[in-house]
């Protein structure tokens, strides 16, 4: 149901955009494959930010995804293998749960609704619908959960056995998203900080049960050790690698959830949905993440009244809790839980809304907790349910239904999810494909603007040519390198708003930016049929500023237009600030070229 407009349409060029986000995420499976076809690094690249390159861990990479799902990239292209993972995402994460649930003999029914929580949360559901993967598919933490609960506290048959499964999912989720790594870590790690205090409180003897789990625990890190060393070396100090905070300005440091919306639906936001539509991300209602509803809290807070004792239910509900706490973010003031964290290394660069998957993990649990409890206790409090199970199963799903109607409701308002065609220039669908491997493009709207579309036509061209630019922590105001301010006058031109006014300074340093990133050609595709978030903000700017920056006209070529950039090509045309806007406001894109080199309009050059 939620991707039925994928695979009711062309799963292989439908998807949730080929836009904004999705283009970020689009490109690592289209990478993953071609790393593996090609014998290319898969953690660093230089296809990204040329010459520079990427550290591939640093990003956004989900390499856990694009490696074991090469195959479908290599026989339907890179949509069809993300629409795969996208459509498994949320149920194989409510599998996980499930089954953590089923592992404790819970109702099955009631494990199914706690499964759902997790898997088809609002955050999940949401962030799939960015193609935020990393942090929708989350599979990997309620398994860890299951293996450290059998070695700590079922003492099974195979510790060795459950060590190394645990090692191994420990490694899978490193390759999914180190982020949720470190946010479900912390979280085993509160666990079981809650339980030894417990533990000690009650004066209940603990050291056997360690003994027995010592072998487990050990062969689980050795796993993890050997599979992840030189992964990690690399991520926190191999080449390209991105050191201190990814956000320093503060921005998504500083966001987090509120302490309303997890009770109170937030009403989709018209004005920015009107901006995602028009820089690209996902073209549906943008709901809220947060969302758990009043009756998913009554029901939770009713069963830890009524069955206080049960140890699980008062640790799923502190750890749920404090991540709730956490998830709301930091503040300028200092006062909020995650203020302990925020400038901690590693941890300062989590985004705190997505801490709120323990959040839902938990919340999954106590409502499945609740529900076996009601089920098992109904037939002795009323005797008729002692000889009709019927009516104690309706009732116990009754109980269910009050907790996970709410956010179904919320959800009901976007699904099944909003779904765009993958919409390819013709340039990139012509020319593109049949490039050396040595080009290097700079492509309109540049990919450190808000618009990122041509990360998807260079994904769809299958990498045939490396870009100056990319999505990432270089893409950010704070994360420019050695050339900011021609950096800022592209994303100006491409999407990005209050970028500074164009001055022949301007004009000098965006040439030498072309010139140390090795820009062979410069491409801008017209086409007004294009959606608005494949088209930069000014067209006709972007086209002066380079003729102004190259010091020559482009060619039109396959609805595009394309500066070649010669190794000893002429200096940047020294363009008055006047000049430059009145041609801009004067011209249209095919006539701005004649105007800003200061020649007679003689019809574009095709070729």
């Amino acid at each position: 149901m939620v991707w039925w407009h994928v695979w009711t349409a062309d799963p292989g060029r439908t998807t949730v955009c080929g836009c904004g986000d999705s283009s970020f995420s689009l490109w690592f499976f289209e990478f993953a494959a071609h790393a593996v076809r090609t014998g290319h690094s898969l953690f660093f690249t230089t296809l990204l930010w040329h010459p520079h390159g990427v550290n591939v861990l640093d990003d956004a990479s989900q390499l856990g995804l694009g490696l074991p799902l090469a195959p479908v990239t290599w026989a339907g292209g890179a949509v069809l293998a993300m629409n795969v993972a996208l459509t498994l995402a949320p149920a194989l994460s409510a599998l996980a749960c499930y089954v953590l649930l089923d592992r404790w003999d819970i109702w099955r029914p009631a494990a199914f609704v706690g499964g759902l929580i997790y898997g088809f949360s609002p955050l999940a559901v949401m962030n799939l619908a960015e193609a935020h993967l990393v942090v929708g598919f989350a599979v990997a933490p309620p398994l860890i959960i299951l293996c450290l609960d059998q070695l700590l506290f079922r003492a099974p048959r195979r510790p060795v056995a459950v060590g190394v499964a645990l090692g191994v999912l420990v490694a899978f989720q490193f390759f999914v998203s180190t982020e949720i790594l470190l946010v479900t870590g912390t979280a085993c790690a509160v666990g079981i900080v809650l339980i030894l205090a417990d533990a000690a409180v009650r004066r209940q003897p603990i050291a056997g049960r360690w003994r027995l789990a010592r072998r487990g625990l050990a062969a689980g890190g050795l796993t993890s050790l050997v599979l992840l060393a030189y992964p990690a070396w690399y991520a926190l100090a191999g080449p390209g690698h991105v050191s201190g905070a990814i956000y320093p300005g503060g921005g998504v440091a500083f966001s987090g959830a509120s302490i309303k919306g997890f009770l109170w639906p937030t009403p989709v936001s018209e004005s920015f949905s009107r901006y995602v539509a028009r820089i690209g991300g996902y073209q549906g209602p943008n709901l809220a993440t947060q969302y758990i509803g009043i009756g998913m809290a009554v029901v939770i807070t009713s069963g830890l009244v009524a069955w206080r004792r049960d140890p699980r239910l008062r640790l799923f509900a502190a750890v749920g809790l404090l991540f709730a706490l956490f998830g709301l973010g930091s503040s300028h003031a200092g006062w909020r839980p995650w203020d302990l964290a925020a400038h901690v290394p590693l941890a300062q660069n989590v985004i705190p809304a997505r801490l709120l998957v323990v959040t839902y993990l938990c919340a999954g649990v106590l409502v499945a907790l609740v529900g076996d409890h009601v089920h098992r206790w109904l037939p002795s409090a009323w005797r008729r349910c002692r000889t009709d199970g019927a009516l104690t199963g309706a009732l116990t799903s009754a109980v269910l239904v009050v907790a996970v109607l709410p956010p179904a409701g919320y959800l009901s308002q976007t699904l099944p999810l909003t779904t765009q065609p993958v919409v390819v220039p013709t340039w990139f669908q012509r020319v593109a494909p049949h490039l050396d491997s040595r080009q290097v493009l700079l492509v309109v709207p540049a990919p450190f603007a808000a618009i990122q579309s041509s990360l998807t036509w260079q994904s769809e061209s299958h990498l045939s040519f490396a870009m100056a630019g990319g999505d990432g922590p270089g893409s950010t105001a704070d994360g420019v390198g050695h050339h900011p301010l021609a950096q800022q006058l592209l994303a100006g031109v491409s999407g990005t708003f209050g970028s500074p006014p164009v001055t022949p300074a301007g004009i000098v340093a965006v040439r030498a930016a072309i010139d140390d990133w090795g820009v062979t050609q410069v491409v801008l595709p017209d086409q007004p049929e294009l959606p608005s978030y494949d088209q930069p903000f000014a067209p006709v700017a972007a086209a002066g500023l380079i003729t102004a920056a190259l010091g020559r006209a482009p060619v039109f070529r396959a609805r595009a237009w394309v500066w070649t950039v010669p190794p000893r090509g002429p200096q940047a045309a020294a363009v008055p600030a006047a000049t430059f806007d009145h041609c801009v406001a004067t011209s249209r894109i095919d006539s701005v070229a004649p105007c800003i080199l200061g020649v007679s309009p003689a019809g574009p050059a095709t070729g």
